[in-house]
């Protein structure tokens, strides 16, 4: 399952990528704004996010915010949460290759749906490499306080 959200400032972002989701037939749920016009913190949706991706592994997460550095801030204190401000494709399908990230994370400000779109594509569609080395790592950085 895929969980989103997004603050007011990451909703138009929230709104390609739900689109892309249904257009691709792919469960989700938001659990972030609905409208332009409602506001919630950061601290009130990324936990819960993060308790659904640590509940099931093969859960993940797509968030938003203006500048996307938050959400992804926010994420990222969660053991097991493994977070990635992705500006391009590019870093998008390495971060899941390389990186295993399980939370994808988005500007809401100055981006366009061609852009996210080739974001959600690549993010999707990469598969971690299964290094062994950083899955140490990874279980490592997750011991950390």
């Amino acid at each position: 399952m895929l969980y989103i959200a997004a603050d007011k400032y990451g909703y138009r972002t929230i709104l390609f990528v739900e689109k892309f989701l249904k257009r691709k037939k792919l469960d989700y749920r938001n659990l972030g704004v609905t409208s332009d016009k409602e506001d919630l913190a950061l601290q009130v949706f990324i936990p819960k996010i993060a308790k659904h991706i640590r509940r099931n592994k093969s859960n993940k997460a797509i968030l938003s915010c203006g500048t996307g550095i938050g959400v992804d801030i926010g994420a990222n204190r969660f053991s097991g949460i493994r977070s990635c401000l992705a500006t391009n494709h590019q870093i998008a399908r390495w971060s899941r290759v390389y990186d295993d990230c399980n939370c994808l994370c988005l500007a809401g400000w100055n981006t366009t749906e061609e852009k996210i779109t080739k974001i959600l594509s690549a993010w999707l569609s990469a598969k971690y490499d299964g290094n062994k080395a950083r899955l140490q790592m990874f279980k490592a950085f997750d011991n950390w306080h």
